[in-house]
């Protein structure tokens, strides 16, 4: 073999070399792109999921709230029928506010509804029935205790029977809700 064809075959060999060279540089950069892609997608994700998560939290947060302050002006109402003291109008007025309280809590309720799958809207549904069915019964003691004929122009005291009968219920209600959630949000 004279020096000419070593060269030539030096060259080759050489030229071979930088052709698998840059096909493993390719092949590699591919790989290290695809698994560049890959971690960004599931950034992604996990960002998405973590958002989603911190909005379905105050979405709870919110009914629970709503769902409380619903039952303390139902409260407020039970105790001016349980004083002679009370006037028609001021419980009338503090029963308007209980309806303000269950119309935020319907709104509450709907945001989150948008936000939940099928299975755990049951708990939604119980919770709001057992406020309903508490605030149906303050109703009709409310009603009862107005339908008292005064004497002397006061009414007396009364008692709220079919609330109280709904107020631990919905008391219960709204502990198995926070335990639902809690499943639901960190499970």
């Amino acid at each position: 073999m004279d020096g000419q064809w070593a060269v030539v075959v030096g060259a080759a060999l050489g030229a071979s070399g930088a052709v698998v060279g840059a096909l493993t540089s390719w092949a590699s950069a591919r790989l290290q792109a695809r698994a560049h892609v890959e971690v960004a997608q599931l950034q992604q994700s996990a960002a998405h999921a973590a958002e989603t998560t911190a909005r379905r939290r105050a979405a709870y947060s919110e009914l629970i709230l709503s769902v409380d302050a619903a039952r303390r002006q139902m409260r407020i109402v039970r105790q001016q029928v349980h004083t002679s003291a009370t006037g028609v109008d001021e419980l009338r007025a503090e029963q308007a506010t209980v309806h303000d309280r269950i119309r935020e809590m319907q709104a509450a309720e709907w945001v989150l509804r948008l936000m939940l799958p099928d299975d755990e809207q049951t708990a939604v549904t119980d919770l709001t029935n057992a406020v309903y069915a508490s605030h149906h019964a303050l109703i009709e003691d409310v009603d009862a205790w107005l339908e008292q004929a005064p004497t002397d122009g006061a009414r007396t005291p009364s008692g709220t029977p079919r609330y109280d009968g709904k107020t631990s219920a919905l008391q219960s209600q709204m502990m198995s809700f926070a335990g639902s959630a809690h499943a639901h949000l960190y499970t």
